[in-house]
């Protein structure tokens, strides 16, 4: 069962930025700029949303919900997005098992550009595209999106930028959910490849059991050839000259003292 999740509602943040900080909140804003008929809707869209006019934001699959209260009415605005079908489900979960640190660094608070890169090989993609969201308000304004729904997925972006894994949520699964199926299923693999290799042996058995054969030494071609340097005779030193040697190190030394 995936259920909703309902997030405080922000107050007032003079100044904030409204494109959000990481990548994946920067791609969703991106989307709805690109998306939006009329930069004057963005602009009211950012003064409600700085404004603490906006929420609570509630999350569920497929759907971003919040009220706007503009002081004179309170809108009901809805975010409406695709959910990923039982395939796109199943290139997620492979995804994030063919990686290690998938999973890892989604329970660290971060959405791995490596799985985006890897997901959109396979034609899926956690982050939703706004060109193909539905946003509704009860508002009679004509442009899509209005100012309030604007504001609310300014605002969604806030909160994704902290818990990517509302993607997850967005698009019909809850986040911890994947997380702990990969976790389990790694775990399983793990064990299961541990008990196939390592089946215990009593010691008596072990001791008893007869070694096998020692491996062949490695083939050589040919004889080995001795080194000619092993069966020279070494230099002659002459002692007179050692002796001068010493003598002249002494006499250096003694000078420098």
């Amino acid at each position: 069962m995936t259920d909703a999740v309902t997030l405080p509602r922000f107050a007032a943040q003079k100044g904030r930025r409204t494109r959000g900080r990481t990548w994946w909140a920067q791609r969703w804003v991106d989307d709805v700029e690109q998306a939006a008929l009329d930069s004057n809707t963005l602009k009211g869209g950012r003064v409600y949303a700085r404004g603490g006019l906006v929420g609570p934001l509630t999350f569920a699959p497929g759907l971003v919900s919040a009220d706007v209260h503009t002081g004179e009415e309170t809108l009901h605005v809805r975010i409406r997005v695709d959910q990923l079908d039982e395939r796109e489900w199943g290139q997620v979960l492979a995804t994030l098992a063919s990686r290690s640190g998938h999973v890892a660094q989604l329970s660290g608070g971060t959405l791995p550009r490596e799985l985006d890169d890897d997901l959109a090989a396979v034609d899926v993609s956690l982050v939703p595209s706004m060109f193909d969201a539905d946003a509704t308000c009860t508002c009679e304004e004509w442009d899509v999106p209005c100012r309030h729904a604007a504001a609310v997925l300014y605002q969604a972006a806030w909160l994704l930028d902290d818990d990517p894994l509302l993607f997850f949520l967005l698009r019909g699964r809850e986040g911890q959910e994947i997380l702990q199926i990969r976790h389990d299923s790694h775990e399983e693999t793990s064990h299961a490849s541990f008990d196939r290799s390592c089946s215990p042996v009593s010691a008596s058995d072990a001791y008893a059991a007869i070694p096998g054969p020692l491996p062949a030494p490695p083939h050589t071609r040919g004889t080995p050839v001795r080194p000619g340097w092993l069966d020279d005779a070494p230099p002659e030193v002459r002692a007179d000259a050692v002796w001068s040697a010493i003598v002249t190190a002494i006499s250096r030394y003694g000078d420098r003292v």
